[in-house]
């Protein structure tokens, strides 16, 4: 039987992690001590949920369709994960969960039938909804499963096909920028099959689904988590932004995704500041006056426009987090730069304060999660 999702925050959150691998948006399970602290956690997380806010923000964020998730078939999606993937997880066996990963229904036919029930609604809910969209990206009503990406039986060939683009290849930065875009290129499905085998091997969706079932109602009817579908619309690794909202004022802005340098962010910083301050100001803000809490961790991207420049870019809202430790805090410290999250500085009293990685970071890849160096390391030897 598996241990719920409270007990497991307050066993790893007794100490902080010694991990030094950032995966750029799982909770960081340090600091949690209390069952009070745990239940804030648990009901802040859900109120970030997308189906609290995306009518607020319909025109502001990505076409969205739901296929809804039951109370059942959330505990079907932790079993067959406890059952066969998540001592594979433990010991960090991941060529046999890419070689379990569409197999493994055959020794489970307890689990088999629910699972072609499942693909069956949706495939219908795709077809439906998107018969003209063949590339769609997918996601539970929190999170996404980006650490499935490595599993797929393409994603080395994607990724040394992104790395082959860059002059020099061997470049620490240009390895890094290829795998993330890798990664983001993994996100996109076809298929209702697709969608499902990396939900069942994801160490996310399981934690996901654990806090469904125990912080809502058991009644199918009252549940209420959905697998998203939306267009896969291609976003640059270097153009995903993460702002914290404080008391409904944009704080603090950071680059997402941290690791890597980007030359022409460097040169659209201010350019990028204020476009995303005028899109929060005139279009975000007073629509989520309506929203559950004023403190919140919102998430941007631009996406390309008409040409290459910044100007045609449009800005769209991703997704939403709970304004807690447990959301990384990018270019910043929940521990040590509260005051500025929270917009009580002289740096932060005009506008929004924005950090980028402003040059080449050394050391940076022993920072990515050893799913992906290990595979790396072993496909290229």
């Amino acid at each position: 039987m598996s241990n719920s999702f409270a007990e497991q925050l307050s066993n790893v959150k007794l100490k902080p992690s010694k991990d030094k691998t950032k995966d750029f948006s799982d909770p960081k399970l340090a600091g949690f001590i209390t069952k009070d602290q745990i239940s804030t956690y648990q009901k802040t997380a859900l109120e970030t949920n997308m189906e609290e806010w995306r009518m607020l923000l319909v025109n502001e964020t990505f076409p969205t369709v739901y296929c809804p998730i039951t109370y059942s078939d959330a505990q079907h999606f932790i079993r067959i994960f406890e059952r066969h993937f998540q001592k594979l997880h433990e010991h960090q066996l991941f060529d046999q969960i890419r070689e379990r990963m569409d197999i493994w229904f055959n020794d489970d036919l307890e689990e088999k039938q629910w699972y072609e029930q499942i693909k069956e609604r949706l495939q219908k809910t795709i077809d439906q909804a998107y018969p003209n969209t063949k590339e769609l990206f997918a996601k539970t009503s929190s999170r996404s499963a980006k650490d499935a990406c490595v599993f797929k039986r393409n994603f080395l060939e994607v990724y040394k096909n992104e790395l082959s683009k860059f002059p020099d290849p061997s470049q620490e930065n240009s390895r890094i920028i290829a795998l993330l875009t890798a990664a983001f290129l993994s996100l996109c499905v076809t298929s209702a099959t697709e969608v499902l085998s990396m939900f069942i091997i994801s160490e996310r969706i399981y934690q996901d689904m654990l806090l469904a079932t125990e912080a809502q109602d058991s009644s199918d009817s009252l549940f209420k988590e959905n697998i998203i579908l939306r267009p896969f619309i291609p976003i640059d690794v270097d153009m995903e932004f993460r702002g914290f909202v404080y008391q409904q004022r944009l704080t603090c802005l950071s680059q997402y995704n941290y690791l890597i340098y980007s030359q022409r962010l460097c040169q659209w910083k201010d350019n990028i500041l204020e476009k995303i301050i005028s899109f929060f100001n005139q279009s975000v803000k007073t629509k989520l006056d309506k929203y559950k809490s004023h403190n919140y961790v919102i998430d941007f991207a631009l996406a390309k426009g008409d040409d290459e420049s910044v100007n045609s870019m449009k800005v769209w809202v991703i997704e939403l987090n709970p304004f807690m430790e447990t959301t990384d805090g990018a270019l910043f410290s929940w521990q040590h730069e509260r005051n500025l999250l929270e917009g009580r500085s002289n740096e932060n009293q005009d506008k929004p304060l924005f950090r980028i990685t402003e040059k080449v970071r050394q050391g940076s890849w022993s920072m990515l999660p050893i799913s992906i160096r290990q595979w790396i390391k072993n496909e290229n030897n």
